[in-house]
C-alpha cells in the first residue's frame, strides 16, 4: 500500500460525508476564503440535482475493478471542488460499490497534497485512484484540461486584473460544459483502475 494512502485513508471521510459538511460549516468572517462557501453549497446543490451521468459514464463505473478507491483532496471554499465533487460522486454511486469514495481537507495536514502536487502547487481538488491493495492507479485534478487551458490563458494576460479574475469566465464555462468534461476525464481515469 501506499505510504502516504494507508496513513489517510482510514481518517478520510466518505466523501457524502464531506460534502454534507459544506451544508453544516460555519462561515468565517476572518477567514477570506470561506466567502466562496455560500455559492459552493449552490452549485453543489444545483448539479446534484441536475446532473444526470452519460451511459458511458454509467457503464465505466459498473464496470471499474471491485476495491476501487477514490481519495479527494478539497477544501469547501474551493470553486472548482463545488463543480467537480458532485460529479466524482455521481461516479462512485453508479458503481454500484466498486468505488469508494472519500474526501479529505487539503490545508489539515499538507503531507497528503505535498504528495500528490499539479505543477509544484498544491492545487485542489485533487483526485488519487487506487486499487483495493492501496496502490495509485492514477490521479486526477484540478479541473478538466480545456478549463485548465482556459485558467492558464487569462492568468497570461499582462492585465493583473485581468489574471486576477478568472473565476467568472472558469464558472461561465463550467456552466455550458454542464459537467461532461469532468466526467469524460473522469471515465479516462477509470479505465486506469485495476
Amino acid at each position: 500500500m501506499h505510504p502516504i494512502i494507508a496513513r489517510f485513508w482510514p481518517e478520510a471521510l466518505t466523501l457524502a460525508a464531506f460534502l454534507e459538511e459544506l451544508f453544516t460549516c460555519e462561515i468565517r468572517e476572518d477567514q477570506p476564503y470561506d466567502q466562496y462557501i455560500a455559492v459552493n453549497r449552490s452549485r453543489v446543490k444545483r448539479i446534484r440535482k441536475t446532473l444526470a451521468l452519460s451511459a458511458e459514464g454509467q457503464i465505466a463505473a459498473r464496470s471499474t475493478p471491485a476495491g476501487t478507491r477514490w481519495l479527494v483532496i478539497n477544501e469547501h471554499w474551493c470553486g472548482d471542488g463545488a463543480q467537480i465533487l458532485p460529479v466524482i460522486e455521481a461516479l462512485a454511486l453508479a458503481s454500484e460499490g466498486r468505488i469508494e469514495a472519500r474526501a479529505c481537507y487539503r490545508d489539515a495536514d499538507t503531507d497528503l497534497i505535498d504528495a500528490f502536487l499539479t505543477n509544484g502547487g498544491r492545487s485542489i481538488p485533487k483526485l488519487i485512484q487506487c486499487n483495493a491493495a492501496g496502490e495509485v492507479t492514477g490521479a486526477w485534478g484540478p479541473r478538466p484540461a480545456e478549463a485548465m487551458d482556459l485558467v492558464r490563458t487569462i492568468k497570461s494576460d499582462p492585465d493583473p486584473q485581468t489574471a486576477a479574475n478568472y473565476a467568472e469566465p472558469l464558472h461561465a464555462w463550467y456552466a455550458s460544459d454542464k459537467q461532461r468534461a469532468i466526467e469524460s476525464e473522469l471515465i479516462a481515469l477509470l479505465a486506469q483502475a485495476r
